[in-house]
């Protein structure tokens, strides 16, 4: 009898010693455990005096033995990747939008233009780290979580295409004109009735002389997309029409273009009589057209005509150009940042309500150690 104690009392030690051996690997309580042990041990249900398998995490001893990391608690938010995901998008669409934006694009163009390169290989490389991690992932080929990666890279993307779009419509119809007007003349108490055209080409800013108004009954309008209206510039105090009606008021979808029903810009107001040079040129073409229709209709001429926006005061309307871009960059930005931030915190709820990544089991009791049984 006291032999089988021993005996027993051996197999139990033997045991405690694999148990302990399995949860360490290898190490001081004698040689390193083979593959079966350690198999052995990870299909136990629970020993005595073992360490259930949900302590050291579902993918333990798997982890350990391929030498990656242990799989990090499910829902954990990293919080440098989402501080990543939050600047980064912003950073890039101020970076684009500015470059499309300001005077630089016209001073140092190279600088412009390597900047947008630049962030859109800076996106290209954020889409393809997100594809390729996801990808590797679904393959089994790595543990890295993949939601951060595609996450930056979609709002890359669309950083890239809002601050771009941005950056052109700014340019187009605040920074160019302003520039442009900027290089022009401005002419005083210009009179329409003995001024020619060709003698006031390199005017941008033009107040005319006092009695000018609008020639509202010669008014017409061209359709093209959008109604192109114009009205003759006149100053018939004497009543002596001008050989050449050669100054033009204009504005979009302000006319029915049938009738004579000019309403752009400052049309009401006896006060105005300033103009400001148009300066886009794919608008332009189609206002010449508008004219021609009107020489073509009323019986006039227009040998060299000029075309204006109808103001009081020009000079403060070309600030406002320079005003609104300003505004328009500002607000963009901000408008951008506010919505990733929206898309930051709601990828930050899905991330942890809805995380991916297998979940282990709770922590369960280990058995209750059998009770030795004496013998005689």
């Amino acid at each position: 009898a006291s032999v089988g104690v021993a005996a027993s009392g051996a197999r139990e030690r033997a045991e405690l010693r694999t148990t302990v051996a399995a949860m360490y690997g290898y190490g001081q309580y004698g040689p390193q455990l083979t593959d079966g042990a350690q198999t052995q041990y990870a299909e136990a249900p629970g020993m005595y005096g073992s360490v259930p398998q949900s302590y050291m995490g579902p993918q333990g001893l798997t982890a350990a033995k391929a030498g990656l990391p242990p799989t990090k608690h499910p829902g954990r938010i990293n919080f440098t990747a989402v501080l990543i995901c939050l600047l980064a998008p912003t950073v890039l669409f101020a970076t684009v939008s500015g470059s499309l934006s300001f005077p630089i694009r016209r001073e140092s163009p190279v600088l412009s233009g390597m900047l947008v390169i630049a962030a859109a290989l800076v996106v290209v490389a954020c889409v393809y780290l997100a594809a390729s991690t996801a990808y590797r992932r679904y393959l089994g080929l790595t543990r890295r979580e993949p939601f951060w990666y595609v996450f930056l890279g979609a709002t890359m993307l669309l950083s890239f295409v809002g601050s771009y779009w941005l950056g052109e419509t700014n340019w187009w119809n605040n920074v160019l004109p302003y520039l442009e007007l900027q290089t022009l003349d401005a002419r005083y108490d210009v009179d329409p009735a003995t001024t020619l055209g060709q003698q006031v080409m390199d005017a941008g800013r033009v107040v005319f002389a006092e009695g000018t108004h609008l020639d509202v009954t010669r008014s017409i309008g061209f359709k093209n997309v959008q109604q192109y209206c114009v009205a003759p510039i006149v100053h018939n105090v004497t009543g002596v029409q001008p050989a050449s009606y050669d100054f033009w008021a204009i504005g979009l979808n302000c006319c029915t273009g049938g009738a004579p029903d000019f309403h752009c810009g400052d049309y009401s107001n006896p006060k105005a009589r300033g103009g400001l040079r148009i300066m886009r040129n794919d608008q332009r073409a189609f206002y010449r057209l508008a004219v021609q229709q009107a020489e073509a209709t009323y019986g006039i001429r227009a040998e060299h005509p000029l075309f204006f926006y109808w103001m009081v005061d020009p000079s403060l309307e070309l600030e406002s150009y320079k005003a609104d871009a300003r505004k328009s960059f500002f607000l963009g930005n901000l408008s951008f940042f506010a919505l990733q931030l929206l898309l930051v915190l709601v990828g930050v709820v899905v991330y942890a309500k809805f995380d991916p990544r297998p979940r282990a089991p709770g922590p369960t009791v280990p058995p209750t150690a059998p009770q030795r049984q004496g013998t005689a």
